[in-house]
């Protein structure tokens, strides 16, 4: 199916279809490309609709621990912050992470305080085990409802396959989950602290993708970056941050080239200080 047929398809079946959408502005760190077909789903039934065509697409959540390359995304790229509703534990995978952690915390439920301060979908969360140093959200998952060729289907904890930054999920396109959240009486003071804890330490005002790099067994990435000497290293308008040196921070007009130099420079820099092979734990499209 050709670019045109698909989108005369995806508008007969009441989809909003968007050509040539930069997707930069729809990433944390305001880098990267043009998409072909760019939608936004309401139902179900329009993801399904997506889905069958023959056109390639990717998934985008909230654009963190993502860097778009500057030559764009072929095919289709659809965002589901448009199927955000939430039935008491069981939530739309287009949900704002942080609002549904403020939520629950306000209801005096624990699991999710641990996320304070992730910028993610709840969808983007689950597909890349979102975590961090006082947890991770496949801690308090119960299931999650996926499409999978064209079904949806329902998946336990076990089957998902969690792991350090990832999943097993491949191509299938999470569509909800249900949660595992337990009463705290003091959840609260937790999340507050643990967001502190993240704003004095994180550069989280500044455009980022996140942890650019995985901790390696037994290292902290950050650590790592920062003892190689790197804090402030630069290419161009991106650059190491000296809040937290496993962050790039794009100080404006960054190219996705620029980036990828840097990570180049810092990936360099460690092997030749401490011989160990730096992974990137964001996605390149």
């Amino acid at each position: 199916m050709s670019t045109a047929t698909a989108e005369t398809y995806l508008r007969e079946s009441g989809l909003d279809v968007k050509s040539k959408v930069s997707l930069g502005p729809f990433t944390t760190l305001k880098v990267g490309g043009v998409a072909d077909l760019f939608l936004e789903p309401t139902s179900i039934e329009q993801v399904q609709a997506i889905a069958s065509c023959s056109l390639p697409f990717r998934v985008l959540g909230w654009g963190a621990n993502l860097l778009v390359r500057d030559e764009g995304v072929r095919g289709m790229v659809l965002r589901l912050s448009k199927l955000k509703s939430r039935s008491g534990l069981y939530v739309e995978s287009g949900m704002s992470l942080p609002r549904l952690i403020k939520e629950t915390v306000a209801e005096g439920l624990s699991g999710l305080e641990c996320l304070a301060g992730v910028p993610a979908s709840v969808g983007g969360a689950i597909y890349m085990n979102a975590g961090g140093k006082h947890g991770e959200i496949c801690d308090s998952v119960r299931f999650v409802d996926v499409l999978h060729e064209g079904k949806v289907e329902r998946l336990t904890r076990e089957e998902v396959g969690f792991q350090y930054r990832s999943t097993s999920l491949g191509d299938r396109i999470v569509l909800g989950v249900e949660f595992d959240l337990k009463p705290l009486s003091d959840v609260q003071a937790r999340y507050d602290d643990i967001l502190a804890g993240k704003k004095s330490t994180q550069p989280l005002g500044s455009p980022n993708a996140g942890c650019m790099f995985k901790n390696p067994p037994g290292e902290s990435a950050g650590k790592l970056i920062q003892d190689a000497g790197l804090c402030g290293s630069r290419v161009n308008q991106v650059h190491v941050s000296h809040k937290h040196a496993n962050f790039m921070i794009n100080d404006g007009g960054a190219s996705s080239d620029d980036v990828l130099r840097l990570v180049d420079l810092v990936q360099n820099g460690v092997r030749k200080s401490f011989g160990i092979d730096l992974k990137l734990e964001v996605q390149i499209w």
